[in-house]
């Protein structure tokens, strides 16, 4: 199956459930919330060939304009570590990225037979990602040329659990997905390319500022 099409039907599997239930205890309409968290990033498909697990931190901040949906504003710095193959040779240098970008969260109605207060989140969006060799690698290898910026989807999941009506404790997994430019890539990484993969994966607190 085709790429665009096996996330079209991701998004309408994900519309589909998103749809609010009744007769469902929800959170109040217009809160404004912030995320903070922190985690590790792990590169795959091509990323995952040149560079290492690194780390990451991020935000968002949010606005439930109903219910179960929420407008968020997005940012997450991730570093990945240098790529080496099983013989020590370098495959790659250092990677910074800085992903800008926005989103929209469902917010699910929680299970009927569920006692305990567990909340489970989706989002989709869009953004930049700004992808740097790390300023501690050899700055006479010609990877140092490497600063771009490039378009950048995202969709993530999260599980939290409701501590008291303004702090909530979650686990969240990201997938980024970069298209990148082809012409770009062989300085700093040996081969051409023009997508790759990362997926943080963070614990973090959610602080929800009440009306």
């Amino acid at each position: 199956m085709h790429n665009a099409t096996k996330y079209g039907v991701l998004l309408a599997v994900l519309a589909m459930f998103a749809v609010p239930g009744t007769g469902m205890t929800q959170p109040a309409t217009g809160k404004v919330s912030v995320d903070l968290r922190g985690g590790v990033a792990i590169p795959a498909g091509n990323m995952a060939t040149i560079t290492e697990v690194g780390g990451v931190a991020g935000a968002s901040a949010m606005w439930n304009f109903t219910p179960n949906w929420a407008i968020r504003a997005d940012f997450d710095y991730m570093a990945l570590n240098k790529g080496e193959d099983s013989f020590g040779v370098l495959l790659s240098p250092p990677m910074d990225l800085m992903f800008f970008g926005g989103s929209f969260e469902v917010n699910f109605n929680s299970p009927r037979l569920q006692t305990m207060p567990f909340t489970f989140m989706l989002n989709v969006g869009a953004g930049a990602m700004k992808m740097t060799v790390d300023d501690t690698y050899d700055a006479t290898h010609s990877a140092n040329v490497f600063d771009h910026t490039y378009p950048a989807f995202q969709g993530g999941m999260k599980i939290g659990y409701q501590v008291k009506p303004w702090i909530n404790i979650f686990v969240n997994g990201t997938a980024y997905f970069i298209l990148m430019d082809s012409a770009d890539t062989p300085p700093a990484f040996g081969f051409d390319f023009n997508n790759g993969w990362v997926i943080p994966v963070t614990a973090g607190v959610r602080l929800t500022f009440l009306r």
